[in-house]
């Protein structure tokens, strides 16, 4: 079997980390923090939320300098409870990349149909394009995939980096003073905040699936911390600026941010959005098929999926699970798109999200105690405390997610994580064991078919 290729620098695994966080879905996230707290202390609530992240990159990167490996995730899971649990949960992780790719389809299309001011119908063709485009880049290979990475990850922060300096600058409008006027400022407001902006970060740990295509494997974890530092920086502004000028329904639209370039830029700063924001499909798509293709190509390696899915092509990526991504993302996002349902997604992200937050938490603290003198390129400060700390706290910000939607009680996406629990348990506990018994007997039976020669004695 071929192997992937070492191919990624340090600036691509910046970009990969922080494309797949910065994704249409981030312009939302960030209005979304205006529904349950004020907007002066929104910005406050994204930095707070980036501390606590800090927490869960100090976990990644010990783990994954353990296990350098695309199947990091499923392997110190594997090592650190019970197996049948640690496949269950992974597989319902797996899900948060396609509910981001299908959630930012939506938002994405939308916003071009409204700018172009055709039929929501439409909607569809431009996500099929936008998602084959990424497909066609990815399949080229990582050196091609991540040179598109890199250059619309970099647009993309500059210029939404510039709008929100822009806006936080700009005369506070009538509108947004009053929408501020109604808004929380209690602490319990301020602590949904934070939870909420755990989804800012969403993803931003992905890029460790590609722990075997980095030229230097310290660049994960110094790739990741950059990541969180332009996150934390850029939406800090962003809810800033937000507060400051957007209306109440402004701020919950699809789209919020092509009305905040509309009020620093007029028509010209609405138009600049409407290209980044279509930039933001290609890069969480094509960031999304490069993390997540690999995952997937590791776990059927190790034959816990069909063997299919740890099939190369030539330029030595996983093509099918691109292609299956892809098909699946554009099924989710044409879901989306009829039900409207974009913002029980932001809900089911932000859980999915801190629900793996807690347990790598978990995970640095049980291989603390089981294998302690392991070698840990990267080893945290206090593991243990600092351990159960994030396990604590990630589930209690989960579940709080979990039960949220704007500022009102909703127990759709915990529904739907409990779902996609259910039916992973389903698949693993009667599927893999056939996939595993069918792997075995073929590595046995693969040594019989190959001929012994026995050279003659002269």
């Amino acid at each position: 079997m071929s192997e992937l290729r070492r191919a990624m620098g340090l600036r691509t695994v910046v970009s990969t980390s922080t494309g797949l966080a910065f994704a249409a879905i981030e312009y939302l996230a960030v209005a979304g923090l205006l529904s349950v707290v004020a907007g002066r202390l929104a910005w406050l609530a994204v930095l707070v939320a980036g501390l606590v992240v800090l927490l869960a990159w100090a976990f990644f990167s010990e783990l994954c300098g353990i296990f350098p490996t695309a199947a990091a995730i499923r392997r110190y899971m594997q090592a650190a409870m019970d197996d049948r649990v640690a496949l269950t949960v992974t597989l319902t992780y797996m899900t948060t990349i396609v509910l981001v790719i299908a959630a930012d389809a939506y938002i994405v299309g939308s916003a071009v149909a409204d700018a172009l001011s055709q039929p929501r119908w439409l909607i569809t063709v431009w996500i099929a394009g936008l998602l084959l485009l990424a497909t066609w880049t990815n399949l080229r290979g990582v050196t091609v995939a991540g040179r598109v990475q890199d250059a619309a990850t970099t647009v993309i922060v500059l210029v939404t980096a510039g709008i929100a300096v822009l806006a936080v600058t700009e005369t506070p409008t009538a509108a947004a003073q009053l929408a501020d006027a109604g808004r929380s400022t209690s602490v319990a407001g301020f602590v949904q905040a934070v939870a909420l902006g755990i989804l800012l970060f969403s993803a931003f740990e992905w890029v460790t699936t590609n722990a075997e295509e980095v030229r230097e494997h310290h660049h994960i974890p110094r790739g990741m911390l950059v990541s969180l530092g332009i996150l934390a920086s850029v939406c800090a502004l962003l809810a800033y600026g937000m507060g400051h000028l957007l209306s109440a329904e402004e701020a919950s639209t699809a789209f919020p941010q092509l009305a905040l370039g509309r009020h620093v830029l007029g028509d010209t700063g609405y138009a600049v959005m409407v290209v980044i924001t279509v930039l933001t499909a290609l890069n969480t798509f094509n960031g999304g098929f490069i993390t997540a293709s690999r995952f997937v190509y590791a776990t059927a390696r190790e034959g816990s999926l069909p063997p299919s899915m740890a099939r190369l092509n030539d330029n030595l990526v996983p093509w099918v699970p691109v292609l299956v991504l892809a098909g699946t993302s554009l099924v989710v996002s044409v879901l989306v798109a009829l039900t409207g349902a974009w913002q029980v997604l932001l809900g089911v992200g932000a859980a999915l999200e801190s629900m793996i937050f807690a347990v790598a938490g978990y995970c640095v603290w049980a291989l603390r105690r089981r294998q302690p003198h392991v070698h840990r390129p990267f080893r945290m400060a206090l593991a243990g405390p600092l351990g159960l700390l994030g396990t604590v706290l990630f589930g209690l910000l989960g579940l709080v997610a979990s039960v949220t939607v704007e500022d009102e009680l909703d127990l759709r996406p915990l529904g739907i994580i409990l779902g996609m629990a259910a039916l992973a348990a389903v698949y693993v506990l009667t599927v893999v064991p056939r996939l595993q018994a069918a792997a075995r007997a073929r590595a046995v039976a693969a040594p019989r078919r190959r001929p012994v020669t026995v050279p003659e004695e002269a």
